[in-house]
């Protein structure tokens, strides 16, 4: 006689065996119901009702139904959809692991590099002063330390440069202009 531990575990088991069966099939992996609503938003995208989205699974696999289809199947589905117009957004994972939101990232010898470029680019690094002059202005402080730092002194620095080599632009047609 079994003890309900026992009788716990092979009622769990079971549970299992079945959520494994309505996945795989036969050996074929089956379609996923975040498939089945992708293919759901794909199919409304290009304004398909529920009649012609059938239609188009089974002329595309030969099943007319969505939950009969294997993986590769709904990806042809998936594929004959984009091909219509429909447009899948790809999300972006963050590279590495998230850090906590109370630590600051120093910055980096990259960030460090292109700072120092710029600053040549502008003219200034004869003049270091003005350097530190625009720090001062736009992070408070006179060097950058953290990363985000780093940011805005990189976009202030590119937005000087841009404006400078646009002035040398419309200052030479303004010289062929007058000349």
């Amino acid at each position: 006689m079994q003890s309900k531990a026992e009788k716990e575990i092979d009622g769990g088991r079971k549970e299992v065996d079945k959520q494994i069966k309505k996945v795989v099939k036969g050996g074929i992996s089956m379609i996923t119901t975040k498939q089945i609503k992708l293919v759901w938003v794909l199919a409304r995208q290009i304004g398909m009702d529920s009649d012609l989205l059938h239609k188009l699974v089974f002329k595309v696999t030969g099943n007319d139904s969505l939950k009969a289809l294997s993986i590769e199947e709904t990806n042809q589905v998936i594929d004959s959809l984009i091909y219509a117009g429909a447009k899948v957004k790809k999300t972006i994972k963050p590279r590495g692991k998230a850090l906590p939101p109370n630590v600051v990232e120093l910055i980096t010898p990259d960030q460090v590099r292109f700072i120092k470029y710029l600053e040549k680019e502008l003219g200034w690094h004869e003049n270091p002063e003005r350097l530190k002059g625009f720090l001062k202005r736009t992070i408070k402080g006179d060097v950058a330390k953290t990363k985000k730092q780093g940011i805005k002194a990189i976009q202030g620095l590119l937005s000087m440069v841009r404006r400078q080599s646009e002035g040398r632009k419309n200052g030479k047609q303004r010289q062929d202009l007058c000349g």
